[in-house]
Order: C-alpha cells, then sequence, then structure tokens
C-alpha cells in the first residue's frame, strides 16, 4: 500500500502526520536509517488522532482501517487521503533523536497478521530493506532536533525527490517508460518523496539495487558512513531550509548537502549565503547541485503542499527578488560550480530496443592539481595523479566551471578530462570556494564542492578502488568544518585562519579507516 507524509519534518517528542491510501487494513512501524544497509526498527506507534481512518488495538498492536475514495488522483493535487495522528511509541516522548526515519505500512488480515514478508518483520520488530519492493509502502520522515545539539546540520533534498517521482501522472521530467510528459508543477502531498516512487529513470549500472532519485540511493549512504564515523548531525529538509524557522543555521558549524540536492527556492539559497557570509561552512557531497530553481506553493494554513519549477536553471530566471547573485544569479556564485559547465551521463531510451541503452559511462576520475592542500591530507595522492575513474565516481552528473572566466575565486583542487559525448560535454570540478557578497568581500565561512552525484556511493563501497580516498577526503572536510582539526568556532567567528590540518595516518593505514 502507499503513503506520505502530510509534513517532512517534524520535532523530537511531537506526533506527525501520516496520509494513507483508502480501503485498507493496515498496521504501521518507525524504522530509522542507521549505521546499517538495512532499515532497523525503532518502535511502534501511538495514535494521537485520526481522520477517515479507524484504529483498534489487536494483540497489542494498532491496526488501522482506511475510508474514502480510492480514484486515481492527480500528481500536481493535494491527494487528501485520510490521515493519522501518530507518534512513536516510547517510554519518554522526546526520546527519539534527530534523524531519517522511515514510516512503514504493512497490509494485515481482520486478525491482525501481516500479508506479506515485509509486515512479518515489522511485526517482529525485525530490520527491513528500504529498496523496491518493499519501500513502496514507505514514507520518508525527518525528525529535527527539539534543540540543535550537534555540529552539522544535515539538509534532505525532499525537493529533488518529489521533481522526478511520476506518482500520479506527472514530474518535472519526460517519463519515457510510464508515457508521460514533463510538468511544471507537482505535489508534496503524495506518496513518493524518498520511498516509492515511480519513476522513469535508467537502472544505475553501478548500483542496481536502488533506484536513483530516492533515498537509498544518496542519503542513506552518506548517513551511514557518518554513523560509521561517530560524526553528530542534526536532519532537516530541504522545506525547513527554505522556511527558515525550525532550522537556524547560525547554531552549526557546517551544512551538509549530499548526492543529487538539484532544485533550491530564492530563500534556500539566501538562507545558505547568510550562514556562509558568516562564517559557516558548506560541505557540498553532491552534484547537480542548486541546479535548477522553485517555488513552494502554500495551503489555507501557510504549509508547503507543492512546488513548481521556475525555469530551467538559474540563468535562464526572468524573476529575481534581488541583486544578490549568490540568491538568485547562476549557482556558482554560491558554490563555486555549476552543471551548466559539467556534464550528465544517462543513456538512451530506445523504445523498440527495449528501454535504456548505453547507460554505463566511460571511465573518468578527478586528475589531482593541488596535492599539497589540506583536502588530500594523508591520501598519498600526487600531482597528476587520477582517481575515481575504474570506479566511475565522476557522473552520473558532475559539475564544472565555464572555461572562459578562469578567476571565479573558485579553488581546483581536481578536474576531469574534457566530458566528450555527455550532456553540456564541459569539464568537472572538485575544490574549495569562498563566496563573495555585494561589497565584494570574501566570505568567513567555505564552501567545498566534490561536484559529482556518486560521491556516497564510492564512499560507501568497499570494493571500489578509490574507496580509502574517498573516505579520507570525506573525513578531511567534515573535520575541518567542524572544528575537530583547529580551536573550533570562536577562531573561525573571529575570521582567523585555521591552523593546518592534524596529522594522520596515511590511507594505507588502517588507523585512518
Amino acid at each position: 500500500m502507499q503513503i506520505y507524509p502530510i509534513h517532512t519534518s517534524f520535532t523530537a517528542g511531537e506526533a506527525f502526520e501520516l496520509a494513507v491510501q483508502p480501503k485498507r487494513r493496515f498496521g504501521v512501524a518507525i524504522y530509522q536509517q542507521a549505521g546499517d544497509e538495512l532499515l532497523l526498527f525503532c518502535s511502534g506507534v501511538a495514535v494521537e488522532g485520526q481522520k477517515n481512518v479507524k484504529a483498534s488495538l489487536v494483540h497489542g498492536h494498532y491496526i488501522f482501517e482506511s475510508a474514502g475514495s480510492t480514484e486515481t488522483e492527480q500528481f500536481d493535487h493535494d491527494w487528501n487521503w485520510p490521515t493519522i495522528r501518530i507518534r512513536p511509541d516510547l517510554p519518554a516522548p522526546d526520546a527519539l533523536s534527530s534523524g531519517a526515519y522511515v514510516a512503514v505500512a504493512y497490509e494485515v488480515t481482520a486478525a491482525g497478521k501481516p500479508r506479506d514478508e515485509t509486515g512479518r518483520r515489522c511485526l517482529g520488530r525485525k530490520p527491513v530493506s528500504g529498496s523496491p519492493p518493499s519501500s513502496d509502502s514507505m514514507a520518508l520522515v525527518i525528525v529535527r532536533p527539539r534543540t540543535p545539539r550537534a555540529p552539522i546540520a544535515y539538509i534532505v533534498p525532499v525537493a529533488t525527490y518529489h521533481a522526478y517521482n511520476s506518482i500520479g501522472g506527472g514530474c518535472y521530467y519526460n517519463d519515457p517508460i510510464h508515457r508521460r510528459p514533463a510538468a511544471l508543477e507537482v505535489s508534496l502531498r503524495r506518496p513518493g518523496g524518498g520511498f516509492g516512487a515511480q519513476l522513469g529513470e535508467p537502472v544505475d549500472p553501478y548500483d542496481s539495487a536502488s533506484p536513483r532519485q530516492q533515498f537509498s540511493h544518496w542519503d542513506a549512504k552518506f548517513i551511514r558512513w557518518l554513523r560509521a564515523e561517530g560524526v553528530e548531525c542534526d536532519f532537516y529538509t530541504d522545506l525547513d531550509l527554505h522556511e527558515g524557522s525550525a532550522l537556524d543555521l547560525t547554531k552549526y558549524r557546517c551544512m551538509l548537502s549530499v548526492g543529487h540536492h538539484e532544485y533550491w527556492s530564492h530563500e534556500m539559497r539566501e538562507h545558505v549565503a547568510r550562514f556562509v557570509e558568516q562564517g559557516g561552512n558548506l560541505a557540498v557531497f553532491s552534484g547537480n547541485t542548486c541546479y535548477r530553481p522553485v517555488r513552494f506553493s502554500r495551503d489555507s494554513a501557510g504549509n508547503p503542499i507543492g512546488m513548481r519549477k521556475l525555469a530551467g536553471d538559474w540563468d535562464l530566471l526572468t524573476e529575481k527578488p534581488n541583486d544578490d547573485p549568490r540568491a538568485c544569479g547562476n549557482e556558482r556564485h554560491l558554490i563555486g560550480l555549476s552543471y551548466s559547465y559539467g556534464g550528465g551521463h544517462y543513456g538512451r531510451w530506445k523504445r523498440w530496443r527495449g528501454g535504456w541503452i548505453n547507460r554505463k559511462r566511460g571511465a573518468v576520475g578527478f586528475t589531482v592539481a593541488r596535492p599539497e592542500h589540506w583536502v588530500f591530507t594523508g591520501t598519498g595522492l600526487k600531482k597528476g595523479e587520477t582517481f575515481g575513474a575504474d570506479d566511475r565516481l565522476v557522473g552520473y552528473e558532475v559539475d564544472g566551471l565555464p572555461p572562459d572566466e578562469p578567476h571565479t575565486g573558485f579553488e581546483t583542487l581536481a578536474s576531469t578530462r574534457q566530458l566528450v559525448g555527455w550532456e553540456m560535454g564541459g569539464i568537472g570540478a572538485f575544490g574549495m570556494f569562498r563566496p563573495k557578497n555585494l561589497a565584494g568581500t570574501l566570505s568567513e565561512g567555505e564552501v567545498f564542492n566534490c561536484g559529482t552525484t556518486d560521491w556516497a556511493r564510492v564512499l560507501l563501497d568497499t570494493r571500489a578502488k578509490s574507496n580509502l580516498v574517498v573516505q579520507r577526503i570525506t573525513r578531511n572536510v567534515v573535520h575541518r568544518f567542524i572544528g575537530l582539526s583547529f580551536d573550533g568556532a570562536a577562531q573561525q567567528a573571529q575570521g582567523g585562519a585555521p591552523r593546518e590540518a592534524t596529522e594522520t595516518p596515511a590511507v594505507g593505514d588502517t588507523a585512518a579507516i
């Protein structure tokens, strides 16, 4: 069955609303993305209210029956499905920590017995897979902290998930599999915002187990790495970043943008620009980042319920609320790189040949330009050496620099060869950036940008040849940005240059893992 959250995030200790498919009998369990490949059982649920849903206790577990119409809903409308207001059933309501959680709905018989293996695992409190087909009955729910407690704000890109989700008949892209044309508006009140989407995407030849444009393909991998490293994060969605009320970036040293964080609003850009200007650090382990502008629409209560694409990219945008290029110009003014100057490799759709073909990419990696930079500490990489080519680290989308403007303020640490045959066909880059404000003054904070969507895949794949290098670079950036390699926030806030990163073992040493 299908479900979706009414709001993409909620505060720890509070209840949240879950919309459920009509005319179903089911149970619900809460799972968490922790350090394991499978989702781990977190809790059952306590009911605090329902609309067009009957709740009853059967053998100590809540069983729900939903009413309502089963008519097909449209991709650009609020689906208005029956709802239940629930919270994790924990001894202390505020025991749930900030993180990425998954609500799992499983159909049951009148006696409360699960009808499939996923349901049986839920009832038995066993781990479940976050990939299809199990993910079709899941909803991503992000738990915000009651008060900021970690040095990092991790932003989950729910807007991008919905942009590619064609459930209900459409999304922002042509869907050749389901034969649906591209649209300009999509609803956030429908299934598919991280799990259970209907996609017209080709299968990733380097990770066929999880579909692109889904949580399990991008963010889950990076979160698992953070957990293994013991790095603490507070979690939010890009809607929290847009609103700027539940999320106060000034409470953090670093903001993380991971995977495929493509769709941004003006407000998101403004909040991040101000954060970096005032001394915050932005770590971008994503590709095609901030490439397309959107505006969120609201319901009568002021809650975001839909999303409209404003233009193909920021350069084509005519609606500019201010003159600050960090908030409305080409995204390189904010993050240093742009997909406009990089490229993408997807394969080709051939209807009469059974779908997507030529999905595999050539062996493209990053060639090191500045091996002495602290980002490369402990990697052992030398100038002119290329890493990541065998693992297809570069792609499936990668960002770059304009060839006719070499002095953009971006410090190129490594770059790719010309991406011949890719969309855009530019040169990908990787490095550091300090944005300027309207007065031309450099920001107090820094931006690291890896420029590629597939960073998280290689980061977690211990079989990849460049895995240890990618891990080490990621560790260097995260530690530096949260102050583990220098005196910390006080010095950073004063604009002082941080000391050189503490020397740590080389990649070949097990202590570096």
